[in-house]
């Protein structure tokens, strides 16, 4: 992942959630922070800004914890929310000042909306605080993404979260999220979608949709399964081993390479407008 990211000169990392494994942070002093996070990425070209969203997983932990500034005082690297949206110039150093070319970035929180985590018994384990009540938070969530693809005038909208909405791997569709959020990438235009969960690679292209789906869940757990699919289910491409995505943007194209844990390429999916 270093000398990938050396070579592509990365401005940023994404984290797509599950970012401590298996049951999130269980306070500021827990040592998996710096031993999954801070002791791992040393390479240079990863010292550079993270951000991250929440998965199910880091919900089983302190969630308030990971979006403070606790965790930022520990590593300037590091930063998580439940939702925000960045933005990345696309015209070169040379042109900021009058760039109309763009990049935009909207990172939401989507383990709130999968029903079963509610369930009586499993909700005890949650750290839900900060959630309740629940359907006011997910309206707040889709409205506050609606309102941002709709007033976004990016060359590229690109959706991170955690859980997935296509996906052929162990986990498979997220049907909360297919009836919720994928109408609004739609209908907002959005390019690409990217998540986790599925401890995987994958691109998914239906015929039915516009939008790509990439799934990057193979960061550490992997070689849990995919299923073939059928044509209607559109996988491109699909990898059960540990790997990672690099996305690289230009004004009129936007590649995402495939890579193993060596940082080898096996696929890439190119864009243009």
């Amino acid at each position: 992942m270093g000398k990938v990211g050396r070579h592509l000169g990365i401005k940023f990392v994404i984290s797509v959630g599950d970012n401590f494994y298996q049951a999130g942070l269980k306070g500021p002093q827990d040592p998996k922070f710096k031993n999954s996070f801070s002791k791992v990425y040393t390479a240079e070209s990863l010292q550079t800004q993270w951000l991250a969203v929440l998965g199910n997983h880091d919900y089983l932990g302190d969630a308030l914890l990971q979006i403070g500034d606790g965790l930022t005082r520990k590593d300037k690297r590091w930063f998580c929310d439940r939702f925000y949206q960045l933005k990345y110039p696309l015209c070169g150093s040379h042109n900021l000042g009058h760039c109309e070319k763009f990049v935009e970035l909207f990172f939401i929180d989507t383990t709130p909306f999968v029903d079963k985590y509610w369930d009586a018994e499993q909700a005890r384990t949650f750290d839900w605080r900060g959630i309740g009540p629940r359907q006011e938070y997910l309206d707040s969530q889709l409205k506050n993404l609606s309102l941002a693809l709709e007033s976004s005038t990016a060359t590229w909208k690109i959706v991170v979260g955690h859980h997935t909405i296509r996906s052929l791997g162990r986990h498979g569709e997220t049907p909360e999220l297919v009836k919720s959020v994928l109408p609004i990438l739609e209908s907002h235009n959005v390019d690409v979608y990217i998540n986790g969960h599925d401890h995987c690679l994958e691109h998914i292209k239906r015929e039915d949709s516009a939008v790509h789906f990439v799934t990057s869940g193979a960061g550490s757990k992997s070689f849990q399964g995919l299923r073939e699919g059928t044509t209607e289910e559109g996988l491109q491409f699909g990898y059960d081993g540990q790997g990672f995505i690099s996305v690289s943007m230009a004004a009129q194209a936007l590649r995402i390479d495939f890579h193993d844990a060596l940082g080898n390429n096996l696929y890439e999916l190119n864009l243009k407008k």
